[in-house]
């Protein structure tokens, strides 16, 4: 039981990537706290697992006073908080960039980039007053070259990359740090509803060396490993996970999917 007595607080926690992280967690013993904007799943995780110490929440993360308020309710209940993971995101349609609507920019940015701040800065703030805490955001391989369509994703995901770096340089003095993870294409979350068709699966998988997706399962016991004491000293760096895919010329999503029309 790695995390016995410690408190985690998972954004995009109710579904996909982020529920397994906050299953793992709960197995290893963690009091976790999730939050996501839908209604109907945070209720249904509420009920899945109403006999673990658990919060769910379905707050707006780019609302900065109902994430303050989540805030004093985790405090409120244990008193603290060890781990901050920033997993929620969102992905615009797959488009070039002279294509871009205004309004599909602005949500990706204003989910996965101020989003992502505001949480990090309001747990932040109460993790130096307690003088200890580790934060963990989830970021992409795109943020590291891009990706063709993917322009307001990408810049979004990298914006976390400087943020982590910039955030551990200055509150590492106060016990706090952070690190990223830079997932390629995974076998689950956002990816989940391309899972049904093979042609999909087999395009994900070619683009990587090692030939296949990343499973979940890896991804979280990543996750969990940088949690851990045992990565205490990685802070302010982003662990690349996608199976060797960074830095080599493969076919973008957006051309695959166009082919034929």
């Amino acid at each position: 039981m790695r995390f016995k007595d410690k408190a985690v607080f998972i954004t995009g926690g109710t579904r996909g990537l982020g529920k397994a992280m906050a299953e793992a967690f709960l197995t290893e013993g963690a009091s976790v706290a999730v939050n996501g904007k839908k209604l109907d799943l945070v209720t249904q995780f509420q009920e899945e697992f109403k006999d673990k110490p658990v919060l769910a929440f379905d707050a707006d993360i780019t609302d900065y006073k109902a994430m303050e308020e989540v805030a004093a309710e985790v405090w409120n209940k244990w008193g603290k908080l060890d781990v901050l993971i920033n997993g929620a995101g969102v992905v615009a349609p797959l488009v070039l960039s002279e294509a871009v609507k205004k309004d599909q920019f602005d949500k990706v940015i204003d989910v996965n980039l101020k989003g992502t701040f505001y949480v990090t800065q309001i747990f932040g703030r109460k993790m130096i007053e307690q003088r200890s805490g580790r934060i963990i955001s989830i970021s992409s391989q795109a943020a590291l070259f891009g990706e063709k369509g993917f322009l307001a994703y990408a810049v979004s995901k990298a914006g976390i990359l400087t943020m982590t770096r910039t955030l551990a340089y200055e509150w590492s003095q106060h016990g706090v740090t952070l690190c990223a993870i830079a997932p390629g294409f995974m076998a689950g979350g956002m990816n989940a509803p391309m899972l049904r068709n093979p042609a999909f699966v087999e395009y994900f998988s070619k683009r990587t060396p090692i030939g296949k997706m990343g499973p979940v399962e890896d991804l979280v016991a990543t996750i969990l490993f940088l949690a851990s004491p045992e990565a205490s000293y990685i802070n302010g760096e982003t662990l690349v996970f996608d199976g060797g895919m960074t830095g080599y010329v493969q076919e973008p999503l957006i051309d695959f999917l166009n082919k034929g029309k």
